[in-house]
């Protein structure tokens, strides 16, 4: 049975909706990236001048962070400290439960973040882990007991983590789209190979009865 030129047209078909799907797989995650990234950014930290405390909310669970701003502005109130701060104790409290928060020492040195005009420039200072949501109690207080120099920690998103959870998202369906496209391609290509041969071998046997 001689197959049918139709199926050419099969093969070209089958490329383009893989196409289509690549295209519909990206595009999905991209609208995403930029308010994600704005929700993951500075402005969404809060800035504390310890020693002192404050009320932090974290509106979900995950990873949050405790950044040390060695430069930084408060209300117009400018703060230029060393780059390591002097040893201080902090502990994060939940206001609901009374639970304790552990502050973990950061297991990447060196994360940090800055302004284009530098007047806010901070380091990654400790990590947190929010299981239960909900407005936590933050305070700081150097180990002597000393109320000066003051200094200023950001508490909120981890900038880092949030920017390659959010990235992974368009990477991750680049990828899938790319092993879409290719599977649709290698399809195409036996498809139209094999009716390529069948249609060849149909060829030879008519002419071999004629």
């Amino acid at each position: 049975l001689k197959p049918t030129r139709w199926y050419y047209i099969l093969a070209l078909i089958i490329p383009i909706i893989a196409c289509g799907m690549t295209t519909w797989l990206v595009y999905w995650s991209i609208p995403t990236l930029p308010g994600a990234l704005d929700a993951a950014g500075i402005q969404n930290l809060t800035q504390v001048v310890v020693p002192g405390s404050a009320e932090i909310t974290f509106p979900k669970a995950g990873a949050y962070a405790v950044y040390y701003e060695y430069r930084s502005v408060i209300n117009g109130v400018k703060y230029v400290r060393d780059k390591f701060p002097s040893s201080i104790n902090c502990h994060l409290r939940s206001k609901a439960t009374g639970e304790d928060i552990e502050l973990a020492s950061p297991h990447a040195e060196g994360d940090m973040y800055t302004t284009q005009n530098q007047e806010r420039v901070g380091v990654l200072f400790k990590s947190i882990s929010i299981n239960q949501p909900g407005v936590h109690i933050f305070s700081c207080q150097y180990t002597d007991g000393r109320t000066h120099p003051q200094i200023v920690l950001a508490v909120g998103p981890n900038i880092i983590w949030e920017f390659f959870n959010v990235a992974a998202k368009p990477v991750a369906a680049i990828v899938c789209g790319g092993l879409v496209f290719t599977v649709g391609l290698v399809i195409a290509m036996l498809i139209a190979g094999l009716v390529a041969f069948k249609r060849y071998q149909a060829g030879k046997i008519t002419a071999s009865d004629t």
